[in-house]
């Protein structure tokens, strides 16, 4: 891969590969979203599963990064993940009403998913590690898990828990959510 920062791990007996998104891969990524099963749908919604919303996020904007991770054998995304520079900002107020003081520049909104099948597998915590390490080496210094996670979500609340996010407080809408933050 020419250039292009990645990490190769193996899995299950799989060797997979975690990389940022590249223009090519969109069809490949509308090929992921065709594969979350419903639950997982229901928990990961950062923007539209269209190419038009895809082009307009990693083709026609610098506010976005996209990290995918392979399955090498089959070539298919298995793990998505999508950072917003910055924080959105119809959370602004929730999220300053923690305390928190935000800055466009160093802050970055998260939002990770990982195919059903895949799942507790490790592939989200080696995806995790590969963004963590490009975002430090960014100059960024917060990381805002994009709408929160929904607080029934255990499974999720946990992984961000152990990966060092802390709780900033909690809101409704559709279902209770819980916001938390990483300070880098």
């Amino acid at each position: 891969m020419e250039n292009i920062p990645y990490i190769n791990f193996s899995t299950g007996g799989h060797q997979v590969v975690v990389r940022k998104i590249q223009p090519g891969d969109l069809d490949l990524l509308l090929e992921y979203f065709t594969y979350l099963g419903p639950e997982t749908r229901s928990r990961f919604g950062p923007h539209a599963f269209d190419r038009e919303t895809l082009i307009q996020i990693y083709l026609n904007s610098l506010n976005y990064l996209g990290y995918i991770a392979i399955e090498n054998e089959t070539g298919k995304i298995i793990a998505y993940s999508v950072i917003k520079i910055g924080y959105l900002e119809h959370d602004s107020d929730r999220l300053c009403s923690y305390g928190l003081t935000l800055d466009a520049r160093k802050d970055c909104t998260y939002a990770p998913s990982v195919s059903d099948e895949w799942q507790s597998l490790g592939v989200g915590k080696a995806m995790f590690q590969f963004i963590l390490t490009s975002l430090i080496a960014s100059g960024f210094k917060r990381i805002i898990l994009w709408g929160g996670v929904q607080s029934k979500n255990e499974k999720a609340v946990n992984f961000y828990r152990n990966a060092g996010f802390r709780k900033l407080g909690t809101f409704e809408y559709k279902g209770m959510n819980t916001d938390m933050c990483l300070d880098l």
